[in-house]
């Protein structure tokens, strides 16, 4: 599992507090990395300019100084440079050419947006990405640098998506040695309307239904990750969103037990077609501290491939 990495790196403090995570990352799993700086493609007339040399020169300098940094953490990273004119989709392109498993980004890069993905390089990989990307924000959290990721965080709401970075966090939390914890945040309620012919008790019965039914699917969701779940320990959790954001409700959870990574799947229970905008996954990569893993249904099961069944018990042993 995630055998191959492909670090993204521009130069920014964004870029290098990401950069050091992948390389903690890979180092936890003994990976193969890759560290790559997209230079921007120049008009042809400046093809054999001095501008084109000068990025050329600065692009070598900055793989250089992550080649070193690799043989420090006992890693021996190869590195490129390549051309495109649009670095997101340099980086999901160089993700599926050279065999990568997974793509490591800071979520803040040279365009210093103020919202995290929006319009930025980081949405344009996460859509366009053939495997999962670890988004990794610029400022401040704490950053497992040793590469003891020891916590791992999985939110569960019974999609598919879900259940697809469910897997892809147990099989990590074997990997790694790490403890498992499954998330179920209750979504907030609506406050049912009541009916002319019912009145008040009609209300009180729907509210007294809905919590019945939201509170055994929470049971039902949290015994199947425990029962299907391989790491050797693992933790289930509820929280009830009431007023709050289901997003803020993980990032909470994240910050008070120590969490180290966070999976999540792309798609949950909003069903939306865009890949994050407007999603619980796109409000966590705003506020989250830690490493965000991103996961789409589709790309789970290569991974899965990684470790069979039998030989994930073995090592959570």
């Amino acid at each position: 599992m995630f055998g191959k990495i492909l670090i993204a790196v521009d130069g920014s403090s964004c870029s290098e507090r990401a950069g050091r995570v992948g390389l903690a990352f890979a180092r936890g799993l003994g990976a193969e990395v890759w560290v790559v700086h997209v230079v921007k493609a120049p008009p042809a007339y400046l093809e054999a300019g001095a501008g084109a040399a000068e990025a050329e020169s600065w692009a070598e300098a900055l793989l250089g100084s992550w080649r070193e940094l690799g043989r420090r953490a006992g890693l021996e990273p190869r590195t490129e440079a390549l051309r495109h004119d649009h670095a997101g989709e340099g980086i999901a392109e160089a993700a599926g050419r050279l065999g990568c498993e997974l793509v490591v980004l800071g979520t803040h890069g040279r365009e210093g947006l103020r919202r995290v993905l929006l319009g930025s390089v980081a949405e344009r990989v996460c859509r366009l990405s053939p495997v999962p990307v670890l988004l990794v924000r610029g400022d401040g959290g704490v950053e497992p640098a040793t590469g003891a990721f020891g916590r791992i965080l999985a939110p569960v709401d019974g999609s598919a998506a879900a259940e697809a970075a469910f897997r892809v966090a147990d099989r990590l939390a074997v990997r790694l040695g790490a403890e498992l914890h499954v998330l179920h945040v209750v979504p907030p309620l609506a406050v049912p309307l009541p009916e002319p012919w019912g009145g008040a008790t009609s209300v009180l019965y729907a509210w007294a239904e809905i919590e019945r039914a939201l509170e055994q699917e929470e049971h039902a969701i949290l015994a199947a990750a425990q029962a299907r779940a391989c790491a050797a320990r693992v933790t289930t959790a509820s929280v009830k969103a009431g007023h709050r954001r289901e997003a803020d409700c993980i990032v909470e959870y994240a910050r008070d037990n120590g969490t180290d990574l966070i999976v999540m799947g792309t798609h949950g229970r909003t069903g939306l077609e865009r890949l994050l905008l407007g999603s619980v996954a796109e409000g966590v990569a705003h506020h989250t501290p830690v490493p965000l893993l991103l996961v789409r249904p589709g790309q789970a099961g290569g991974l899965e491939a990684a470790l069979s069944p039998g030989r994930e018990k073995e090592e959570s042993r």
